[in-house]
């Protein structure tokens, strides 16, 4: 007789794993979006409070919408512009990016809500979460890959670990979280590091459980 095949709840125990991997370029992209139309309603909001719609004088008289010359920088600093509360909204917006992305990238979260649904996470090159400083310093650092015309953010597209300029510079990596499938077999612990095998999560490390949001 031959011996009865075992059952599939011997072969796989306990709950769904998850593998980590570097983050894909475009992956980066779409958060990079999402956390962009984030931040533009909220900015709308920061705009209504301390540039509320209204006319603002120039040397003819009223010249345009306070609220639309705080969003356009070259025209706010025109000679003969005077934007009431625009300097309060210019602070309150910088500070809303910066709180947004620092904050969040340093939480449990490990991203942004851009980053979250694209089940993205920025940890230091161990795979721990990072510091609040060094958020900061992430933070500051994109102003660099900016100043390279770009160049420094498209780095993630062909760097061994997916790094842009600025995780070179601080220390980071954006890892992607995805469930293992039955092609991906790595044992528990193993490997030590990232690589091309991943590191592997049970579903309580990797925060998940139905309404986790990843």
């Amino acid at each position: 007789m031959s011996p009865r095949p075992a059952p599939e709840s011997a072969l796989f125990p306990g709950p769904p794993r998850f593998v980590l991997f570097y983050a894909g370029f475009w992956w980066r992209v779409l958060a990079f979006v999402l956390d962009w139309l984030v931040l533009g309603v909220a900015d709308r909001m920061v705009a209504a409070i301390f540039a509320p719609p209204r006319f603002v004088t120039g040397h003819d008289g009223p010249v345009m919408n306070a609220a639309y010359v705080a969003s356009a920088p070259a025209l706010g600093w025109a000679p003969g512009i005077h934007v009431q509360g625009g300097g309060a909204y210019f602070a309150a917006s910088t500070l809303l990016g910066l709180a947004y992305f620092v904050l969040l990238e340093s939480s449990a979260w490990q991203g942004t809500i851009g980053k979250r649904v694209c089940r993205l996470r920025v940890t230091d090159l161990s795979g721990n979460r990072i510091t609040p400083s060094r958020a900061l310093l992430r933070y500051f650092a994109k102003y660099l890959s900016a100043l390279t015309l770009g160049i420094g953010f498209l780095m993630a597209g062909w760097t061994h670990r997916k790094q842009a300029l600025h995780d070179l510079m601080v220390g980071t990596l954006v890892m992607r979280l995805r469930e293992a499938d039955s092609l991906i077999f790595a044992p528990p612990g193993y490997p030590e590091s990232f690589g091309e095998q991943g590191q592997t999560l049970n579903r309580s490390q990797a925060g998940g459980g139905t309404g986790s949001g990843w």
